[in-house]
């Protein structure tokens, strides 16, 4: 197989991943966006707010993530039986799994204004909290029809339910924030309601598509009651915690230093809200590539095809490098641009394009350590990746961040600088895992 048809066959399973990685983010972008113009007060509190809902959306994320690799062996070896087993079990699972976090997180409202944050924040930031915090129950439903559907290789459709979900994000933003066609002005309040809105419609629209098309029909003939089994459900959690946990770590890691932002000042917050907002969509590109990436060695895994494993491994983590790499040179040299685009106070620019300089520079690790988590779940390696996980962001990122911020004086950047480290010591431990993984399989 020439080097061009890696090339394009990790593209075509990518760039819809892609644009559906982008479109959760867009969500994110649009609430920024909108709500920055209402003040930086709003601003900071969907900061605050989504900095702590994001570590349980991913980790609900990284359960429905097993279903991929799994759902993607047994369709390369044709078990129809099996995918559709693993199918309405990660759908049973991802109820459960969803509706425990909703609870978790409204037990946690009590907490939020012990955190360190100004009151105005903290007054704001609950109704946006608590209606995005229902929001990823159907949100994690959704997961069970896209990584099934991924694991069968199609992204299209996903891609085209995100887009049309995000279209009607942005138009319920408009009325909502601002007060438009009778609707009173909500501010933050009606971003996070125009989320929910849009994320119940979501596994609705799937389940329609699914069910009434020809070809994915026959995954529901072998659904009943008797097909749910706590064997399944162990299965999933077997290969869906490991990569929950590796991905929370890393989202605790940001979400700390959204908190450290917050104990420099609601400026200094409101600055890292727009870089981060920046930060997450291009991540979503690296995450797209390394979602390409776990379906096609998933698949050679299934064939026990090594050769072409460690190929398509090899090709992902060359398209990463040069996304992130472009991304990388924007932030670095439209620092100034990217932030007034969001906000139009000074200070607020003048910090953020700060923090845009030091973002720049830790884009190709980020995308890095993404694609090669990526291929690792491919195979199922997803235990040691974990432990990689929480040495690289919880024992050596967090520590580097506050030293950096607090004790050595060089504040917010100081601070994200500190993550930085931790992307790099996961970028190497990950490429070492991958070389010893590929190697082991004969």
């Amino acid at each position: 197989m020439s080097a061009k048809k890696y090339y394009k066959d990790n593209l075509k399973l990518a760039y819809p991943i892609i644009l559906s990685s982008l479109g959760q983010s867009i969500v994110q972008f649009f609430d920024t966006l909108m709500v920055g113009q209402v003040g930086k007060e709003p601003l900071a509190a969907v900061a605050f707010a989504s900095a702590i809902i994001v570590v349980a959306l991913v980790f609900g994320q990284g359960i429905g993530m097993a279903l991929t690799p799994l759902v993607g062996q047994s369709y390369a070896r044709k078990e129809t039986r099996k995918v559709s087993l693993l199918f309405q079990n990660a759908l049973s699972l991802n109820i459960i799994i969803g509706t425990s976090i909703v609870v978790l997180l409204l037990l946690l409202i009590p907490v939020l204004p012990h955190l360190g944050q100004d009151e105005t924040v903290i007054r704001l930031a609950i109704p946006y909290f608590i209606t995005t915090a229902i929001s990823l129950l159907p949100a994690q439903i959704f997961l069970s029809f896209r990584h099934f559907m991924e694991g069968v290789g199609n992204t299209k459709t996903t891609m085209q339910i995100i887009i049309s979900a995000n279209i009607l994000n942005i138009l319920l933003n408009y009325i909502f924030i601002f007060g438009k066609f009778g609707c009173p002005p909500l501010g933050a309040f009606g971003a996070g309601l125009s989320t929910l809105i849009s994320r119940c419609l979501m596994p609705i629209a799937y389940f329609l598509y699914v069910y009434f098309h020809k070809h994915y029909r026959r995954y529901f003939l072998f659904f009943n009651r008797k097909s749910l089994s706590a064997y399944w459900h162990k299965s999933l959690m077997k290969l869906g915690l490991p990569i929950a946990i590796q991905l929370t770590l890393e989202s605790i890691s940001f979400t700390m230093t959204t908190i450290m932002m917050g104990w420099f000042s609601t400026i200094v917050l409101a600055a890292y809200q727009i870089v981060l907002t920046f930060i997450t969509m291009t991540f979503q590109i690296a995450c797209g590539v390394a979602s390409a990436t776990t379906i096609l060695v998933s698949h050679c895994y299934g064939r026990k095809d090594k050769n072409n494993l460690a190929k398509y491994a090899k090709t992902g983590l060359h398209l990463s490098f040069v996304s992130m790499g472009f991304f990388a040179t924007v932030f670095i040299l439209f620092p100034h641009h990217l932030a007034a685009f969001f906000n139009k106070d000074p200070q607020v620019i003048e910090q953020a394009a700060e923090l845009f300089i030091v973002a720049g520079f830790f884009q190709l690790l980020d995308g890095a350590q993404a694609t090669l988590l990526g291929a690792l779940r491919g195979f199922n390696d997803v235990a040691k990746p974990m432990l990689y996980s929480f040495i690289s962001y919880i024992c050596i990122a967090l520590p580097t961040a506050y030293i950096l911020g607090f004790t050595a004086g060089l504040g917010p950047c100081g601070a994200l600088a500190g993550i930085a480290t931790g992307l790099l010591f996961a970028s190497i431990f990950y490429y070492r895992r991958l070389n010893i993984s590929i190697n082991r399989i004969k």
